[in-house]
C-alpha cells in the first residue's frame, strides 16, 4: 500500500478532527479484508505553522507520525514543506493602465518531493518482486504512469484506493486497476487509533482537538508498539 498522505488528508480528513488519528492497519483490514498487507508506505511532509492556520498543526502531525510509528508495517517517507509568497494574477484577470495583468501578493502552500518518492518506491518494489498487488491510496492522476508501469513491466496487479466516496479520476479509472476501493467516512471512525499510545520514548495521547468525546475510550491500557 502506497499512501499519498496529503491527497488522504484533504479528501477525507480535513475538517474532521475526529478523523485524524487515523490507523492506517486497520483501514487497512477493513477496506481489504481478504489480503494479506505486507507493508504500507506513508509519504508526507513535515508541516511548519503557517499565518492563519492552526499553531498547533506541526505539534499535532508530530503526535500522529508517531503513532504511525507503533505499527510494525508502516514506514514513513518525507518530502518537504514549503510555504512561498510571491506574485500572481488575479483571477478574473484584470488590467492595469498598461494593459498587464493585475497581480497580487500570495502566499502558496505545497509540498515538494513526496508525488515523486512514492512514484519511485512503488516502480522500484514492482521490479523486485516484493508484493503480488501494489496498491495506491490516493486519487491524484500524476500517478497514472507509475501504476502502467506496475503493470506493464512487472507483471503485476494494480489497486485504487479512493479517499473518498466520490469517483475516482477518470485517468486512474481507465487505468482499469483489479481492485478498487472507496474510503467512506464510517470507515475512518471506525479505525482510529486508542487515544492512548505507547512506545519506546513512552506513553502519549491523541491531540485533545482530535478527540471524539460522543465515544467511550478504547480500552483501558497503553499499546505498545
Amino acid at each position: 500500500m502506497y499512501v499519498d498522505g496529503f491527497n488522504l488528508f484533504r479528501r477525507a480528513l480535513q475538517g474532521h478532527d475526529d478523523r485524524k488519528w487515523l490507523d492506517l492497519e486497520q483501514l487497512c483490514r477493513r477496506l481489504l479484508p481478504t489480503f494479506d498487507v505486507r507493508q504500507i508506505r506513508y509519504f508526507t511532509a513535515r508541516v511548519r505553522h503557517v499565518e492563519g492556520k492552526d499553531p498547533r498543526a506541526p505539534q499535532n502531525q508530530e503526535a500522529y507520525l508517531r503513532a504511525l510509528g507503533t505499527l510494525q508495517t508502516v514506514s514513513l517517507h518525507f518530502g518537504t514543506f514549503r510555504a512561498d509568497k510571491r506574485w500572481m494574477a488575479v483571477s478574473p484577470l484584470e488590467f492595469d493602465e498598461a494593459g498587464e495583468p493585475r497581480r497580487v501578493r500570495v502566499r502558496k502552500i505545497e509540498e515538494k518531493g513526496t508525488d515523486v518518492s512514492l512514484a519511485a518506491h512503488m516502480v522500484c518494489d514492482a521490479m523486485d518482486g516484493i508484493a503480488d498487488v501494489y496498491f495506491l491510496l490516493s486519487n491524484d492522476s500524476d500517478f497514472v504512469d507509475a501504476l502502467r508501469l506496475v503493470r506493464e513491466r512487472a507483471g503485476a496487479e494494480i489497486g485504487l484506493i479512493v479517499p473518498t466516496s466520490a469517483p475516482a479520476a477518470r485517468s486512474l479509472l481507465d487505468l482499469r486497476p483489479e481492485h478498487v476501493r472507496h474510503i467512506r467516512p464510517g470507515v475512518v471512525v471506525a479505525s482510529q487509533f486508542p487515544r492512548r499510545l505507547a512506545d519506546g520514548a513512552g506513553g502519549f495521547s491523541c491531540p485533545a482537538k482530535w478527540r471524539r468525546t460522543e465515544a467511550p475510550l478504547r480500552g483501558e491500557g497503553l499499546r505498545a508498539g
